[in-house]
């Protein structure tokens, strides 16, 4: 009578055919084998912790599986001053006069504003969150993937670093030269 043992090295299974007897002495070298090996390199796979179970997932726009992910939350910077001061244009007289109309063109905006008019440095999320909150206006649903958007689809704002945003040369050619865009 033949024994056939599988063995999968994921699971510790080795794949032998033959008499019981054999295929036993085989299974239990090779057990042996690679529970030294796992114990010299320590990470013998029975002293590893239990796996966690992932977050629910959902169906996404177009079916595709997601993980849930934590809302972001944003914060006002109470120190950042978008009134008009010291000979500066304040960021709701800014925002009167260019009328951005997308989510994209509204990002560009309040960073342009805040580089090169207000002269703030690190330029992060929460600035932008400020910015939206000053003009009293509905805040993109993802801000920072929004942000993300706007530098990927128009090369307008620089996202390479999330805690430094910054005005790209397309950007700054599109506030100055495209904004208020022109009637038909």
């Amino acid at each position: 009578m033949n024994t056939r043992l599988k063995i999968d090295l994921h699971q510790g299974t080795l794949e032998v055919e033959g008499a019981e007897a054999f295929v036993k002495a085989i299974y239990d070298e090779f057990k042996s084998g690679i529970l030294a090996k796992a114990a010299k390199e320590g990470t013998d796979p029975r002293n590893r912790p239990p796996k966690l179970p992932h977050p629910p997932l959902v169906k996404g726009e177009k079916g595709a599986s997601k993980q849930r992910r934590k809302a972001a939350s944003y914060s006002i910077i109470k120190d950042l001053d978008l009134s008009a001061k010291k000979n500066k244009q304040s960021l709701r007289d800014f925002f009167k006069l260019k009328l951005p109309s997308s989510n994209m063109e509204k990002n560009i905006v309040f960073i342009y504003y805040l580089q090169k008019i207000a002269s703030v440095g690190g330029i992060t999320p929460n600035h932008v969150y400020s910015c939206y909150k000053d003009v009293n206006i509905k805040i993109p649903q993802a801000l920072e993937q929004s942000l993300i958007d706007t530098a990927h689809h128009k090369g307008w704002i620089d996202t390479s670093d999330m805690g430094d945003l910054k005005v790209a040369i397309p950007g700054e050619n599109f506030v100055e030269h495209d904004l208020p865009k022109k009637k038909e």
